[in-house]
């Protein structure tokens, strides 16, 4: 039979087990009234997903907007350049439909293991806060780590934290935010594969002419088509470098065009045709110092008759992306643009 000592010390450790329980629930109810509702984060937001005027994103990279404008959204982070909307469609319903699921830490030292500690450099969180057009908050949240199985099912979730609150929160919900300026906008300025190219000019400011061309249809590379005389090609790696100047070309940054971004006369001025009779023109100005490039991109098709839909498909949406835009390019396209016959050829040199 247990010592009267024993039963005593039972007593005391049950009540203050209820006792913590009690103040550890009272915590989290005014933490997160909504849990107690309908446990969504943001009760209201699936109301106001139409009020919604600006998207605020801040990483450790920087800050940028998302701003709705009439017909659809743009991205502010790269010049006004229009932001993919089903992305941003996307994370807006994951807000509106996020649900707790598990409280985590409330000591700001532990909020790094889950990323959603303040967005610091060195970090890898990200705030996301909605607003309306009269710039009233209706939705801010720290967004934290991906997980799966939320309570031992295949559910997604995600680790979070409000600003201001010390609780730090798993939800149920998939919210992926973790995406630069840039990405969100459809970056592809053209895809053109070495293999499907039939001529590639770049044109120097200084008049010097690099032309590659496929010499037969069946021929497996291009070759060079000016050739000065008593000379010959000895770094065909080089051509075949170059030849990849249109293929999966992605921008970095965007800005309306104006006659001062790229100079009358370009840096570089490049055109490239391609089998199904689709030709894509470069004109770039000066490197910048990182070795990224300033490009207007147009296009066109070389025969009507014999092109094909695909191309003809090509030059409307880079007509409809770019006609406005100038884009900034990344130093692999510029390495391709900057070789010149020198790096391709030798003289004959051989005694008379």
């Amino acid at each position: 039979m247990p010592s009267p000592g024993l039963l005593i010390l039972a007593v005391v450790t049950a009540g203050a087990v209820v006792a913590c329980s009690l103040v550890v629930n009272e915590r989290y109810r005014k933490v997160a009234p909504e849990q107690q509702e309908d446990r969504l984060v943001f009760p209201a937001l699936q109301r106001q997903v139409d009020a919604i005027a600006d998207i605020e994103v801040v990483r450790p990279g920087g800050r940028f907007v998302l701003s709705r404008r009439e017909g659809g959204w743009a991205n502010m982070g790269i010049g006004g350049y229009p932001a993919r909307s089903p992305r941003v469609d996307e994370v807006v319903g994951a807000m509106a439909g996020l649900e707790y699921a598990e409280p985590r830490t409330g000591r700001s030292r532990l909020y790094r293991k889950l990323d959603v500690d303040d967005v610091t450099a060195g970090g890898k969180s990200t705030r996301l806060t909605l607003k309306d057009a009269a710039g009233a908050v209706l939705a801010d949240i720290i967004v934290g780590k991906p997980k799966n199985d939320v309570a031992g099912t295949d559910r997604q979730g995600v680790y979070m934290r409000l600003p201001g609150d010390e609780r730090a929160w798993l939800v149920e919900g998939s919210l992926d935010v973790r995406h630069d300026a840039a990405e969100w906008s459809d970056r592809m300025v053209v895809d053109i594969d070495a293999r499907s190219l039939t001529a590639l000019t770049v044109r120097h400011v200084d008049g010097e002419i690099v032309a590659l061309h496929r010499d037969r249809p069946q021929d497996l590379k291009l070759t060079l088509k000016n050739l000065p005389p008593g000379a010959r090609v000895e770094h065909q790696h080089q051509i075949d470098y170059m030849a990849g100047l249109l293929q999966e070309v992605r921008f970095n940054d965007a800005k309306r065009a104006s006659a001062t971004d790229v100079e009358a006369v370009p840096a570089f001025e490049a055109t490239g045709q391609s089998k199904n009779h689709l030709a894509v023109t470069l004109r770039a100005g000066q490197p910048e110092e990182d070795g990224s490039v300033w490009a207007r991109i147009d296009a066109q098709v070389t025969d009507d008759a014999q092109a094909s839909n695909r191309a003809r498909r090509e030059v409307a949406r880079i007509k409809s992306s770019f006609s406005e835009w100038n884009v900034k390019l990344p130093r692999q396209v510029t390495d391709r643009l900057k070789i010149r016959l020198s790096d391709i050829i030798k003289t004959d040199t051989t005694s008379r």
